[in-house]
Parts: C-alpha cells; sequence; structure tokens
C-alpha cells in the first residue's frame, strides 16, 4: 500500500494564512507607534476637477509650466492689459446698493467635512497646507487686517475702499502696526510686484515684514498674492499708472490716469484700479511725470484718493509742489534696480537713503526689484538694525510726518 504525503487540512491553512496576517499587522502597529520620530511633510495633490477632500486653507498658488516662456513676466503684463482694456470698454452697469450685507466673502472657504485630509511622507518637517513659511527676523509683528466690509463700497467694477460710517478709513485699517523708538526710522516700498510670480514669492518669503510692498494692477492672481503679503505682514499698496513725459500710453496699459481724459474717464479707470483686490493702506503712483505736473489734474486725484479713505505715496514731488493732502507722503529717494552684476549703485543708494535718515529724522525709499538686486535689497534691509536704524513700514513714516506739520 502506497504511502502518502501529509497534508495540512484546508481550515489548517486557512488558520495559517492569518496568523501570518495577524503577525504582519502587529508589527505594522509597532513600528507606526515608535515611528514618532520621523520628521514627515504634507504634500498637496493636485486634484482639481477630479475630486475635492482636502481643500487648502487658501487657493493654491499659480504653479509655472515646464513650457512657460522666458518672457512671462511681460505676457502676465500682456494678458492683464488685454483684460482691462475689455473691461473698460464694456458700459459699465448702474452701482450696486452701497450695502455689503449679502457680498460674499472673497477669502471664505466653504466647511468640507474631509478638510483636515493630509498626505504625509517621510521628509522634512511638516508644514501646513497654505501656511506661510517661517520668517527668519527679529522684529516682532503681526499679519494686517483681512478686508473689512464695513470699509467697502460696491462699484461697476467691483469692491472698492471708502470711509466707514464710524469714520475709519482704509489708511488707518491696514496699516502694519509700529512703535517708533529714538532710532531714525527708514521706510522702504518694493514696487511693481505681482508681475514676475518667482520674485513676488520671494519678496513674501524672504524680506522682513515692515518693508511695504506696492502690486501693479494688470497682474494676475492679485487676491491670492496680497493675501500672502497681508499674512506675512506686508502692508500694501496698488499702483496706479500716471501719464508719463514720454507720451507712451500704450505702456502704461488702458487704466492710465491721463490729463486729455475727461475726469469721468479717469473716474472709470480709477475705480478699476481700485477693486482689483482689497486690504491696501493707500495707493502710490506708476510714472506720472507729465500728470504731476498739473495742478488741476493731482487736486481732483487727491480728492478722489482721500474720498475713498487712502493714503497717497508719491514719487514725483507733486505733493510739495500743490501742497499735501489729509494722508500723505513724498518718497525721498527712487532706488533704480541695477541689472548687472555689479550693485555698487544700488548699495550707493541705500546708503543715501541712510544720511536723509539721519539728517531728517526719517526717510522712505522705493524700488523696484529683479533678480540681480534682490539680494541687495534684502541683505540692506535685515542688516538695518545692526547699524542703528529701523525699519519701519511706509504708514508708520506717514504718520510721523503728520504728526511733525
Amino acid at each position: 500500500m502506497r504511502s502518502r504525503r501529509f497534508k495540512l487540512p484546508v481550515l489548517s491553512r486557512l488558520a495559517w494564512a492569518w496568523a501570518v496576517f495577524a503577525v504582519l499587522g502587529a508589527i505594522a502597529a509597532v513600528y507606526a507607534a515608535y515611528d514618532h520620530p520621523r520628521a514627515r511633510a504634507a504634500v498637496a495633490m493636485a486634484v482639481e476637477g477630479v475630486e475635492r477632500l482636502a481643500p487648502p486653507a487658501e487657493r493654491a498658488a499659480p504653479e509655472k509650466s515646464e513650457n512657460e516662456p522666458e518672457n512671462a513676466a511681460s505676457l502676465t503684463v500682456a494678458t492683464g492689459i488685454s483684460l482691462a482694456a475689455e473691461r473698460l470698454e464694456q458700459p459699465p452697469s448702474e452701482e450696486a446698493e452701497d450695502a455689503l450685507a449679502d457680498a460674499v466673502d472673497p477669502y471664505r472657504i466653504a466647511e468640507d467635512p474631509a478638510a483636515e485630509v493630509v498626505i504625509t511622507v517621510d521628509g522634512a518637517p511638516a508644514r501646513a497646507i497654505g501656511a506661510a513659511r517661517e520668517k527668519r527676523v527679529i522684529d516682532t509683528w503681526t499679519p494686517v487686517k483681512a478686508p473689512d466690509e464695513k470699509l467697502l463700497q460696491r462699484t461697476a467694477y467691483g469692491r472698492i475702499p471708502k470711509i466707514g460710517a464710524d469714520g475709519r478709513r482704509a489708511s488707518v485699517a491696514y496699516a502694519q502696526e509700529f512703535k517708533p523708538g529714538e532710532r531714525p526710522n527708514i521706510a522702504l516700498i518694493v514696487g511693481g510686484l505681482g508681475i514676475n510670480r518667482a520674485l513676488t514669492e520671494r519678496a513674501i518669503d524672504e524680506l522682513p515684514p515692515y518693508v511695504t510692498f506696492a502690486f501693479a494692477p494688470y497682474a494676475k492672481d492679485l487676491p491670492f498674492w496680497t493675501k500672502r503679503a497681508r499674512d506675512a505682514g506686508h502692508e500694501i499698496l496698488v499702483e496706479l499708472p500716471l501719464e508719463s513725459r514720454t507720451g507712451d500710453e500704450a505702456a502704461l496699459g488702458p487704466a492710465a490716469i491721463l490729463t486729455t481724459r475727461t475726469a469721468a474717464e479717469n473716474r472709470q479707470r480709477l475705480d478699476w484700479i481700485l477693486s482689483r483686490f482689497e486690504g491696501y493702506f493707500g495707493v502710490t503712483n506708476y510714472l506720472g511725470s507729465k500728470y504731476s505736473s498739473n495742478h488741476a489734474a493731482m487736486s481732483w486725484l487727491f480728492s478722489q484718493i482721500d474720498a475713498a479713505g487712502l493714503a497717497f505715496i508719491d514719487d514725483t514731488g507733486a505733493l510739495e509742489r500743490f501742497g499735501e493732502s489729509k494722508d500723505s507722503a513724498t518718497v525721498n529717494r527712487l532706488i533704480e534696480p541695477a541689472y548687472g552684476a555689479d550693485q555698487s549703485e544700488v548699495k550707493s543708494e541705500l546708503q543715501s537713503l541712510e544720511k536723509l535718515a539721519d539728517r531728517n529724522g526719517d526717510a522712505i525709499g522705493k524700488t523696484y526689484i529683479n533678480d540681480r538686486s534682490f539680494a541687495e535689497i534684502k541683505s540692506w534691509a535685515v542688516s538695518l538694525d545692526e547699524r542703528g536704524y529701523a525699519l519701519a513700514p511706509a504708514s508708520a513714516v506717514l504718520v510721523l510726518r503728520k504728526n511733525d506739520r
């Protein structure tokens, strides 16, 4: 009689399989329990158009395509100018009611039960999706306040600032908090932001919070970038393209404010510019050598800005020629960005700004950064305290000067 090989019964094989699974599960549980010291990083997954499981606290930053051309910044401006022209050519509708009780908050994200879903992988320390990067500065600061519905009114182009029923003004509400000391105060305004996305992000992440930012009205995604700037402590301005002596109106875009336009036409363009984003404490000119030389034109512009409860930071000298408006200040020095490897001229201009502060007690500088000049501007700003000066928001210097009048 032939012997048969011994085989485990079917039930025994199933039992062995379950035992193996149980052992593997126990090993996984032990590993997970003791894995807490390992660093983890949040990974944002692109699920737009497929399934929205974990919406970020704010809109995700626009990503640069690998095929994006080198002149992307110029294309962004061209696109913004084209959209502005199309919008301004449309006949304005009747002004909406002043009440904003039913207005939709553009910064509000609808509640989602899966909003806390986060996928992690081993790697860098975790940073919440949409959270600001760590600031490496000595000074304490707070985020600039969010847009206040009571300081906004509707127009045909969107919401623009107004003086509140209680007299509150945007020039105060959205100014960065600052306590002046005994040292000379120096304010630095960095303009043209929003056009170059990479430089805009670097400015927000790396420059000290007390640096004031000015955003170009034709840039894309302005509500996103300006909110990020305010959350990082930077008070913000909107740039007004004003008529220059070169006569190149196309370079200023369709929203340019010109002496050849009627007050109604300029008001239409001013409303469009002021509606591009919210939460700014004032405006500053972009160019404007010709417009600022016209007393009647500047008086009209001053009155419009003041009626909106905004501050005006001028670099044309018009405030000194025609008298200053209620909330205004003049830039002491325009710091031209150097485009070559030699940044000695930028350094010299910044040193001149310090000398002005030594003589007057304060100074305001204004510049437009590029890849070459960014490092020099950043190095100067973060080391200002070591040289005996206080880096101050532009709004703070404005208040100091107003109190001295």
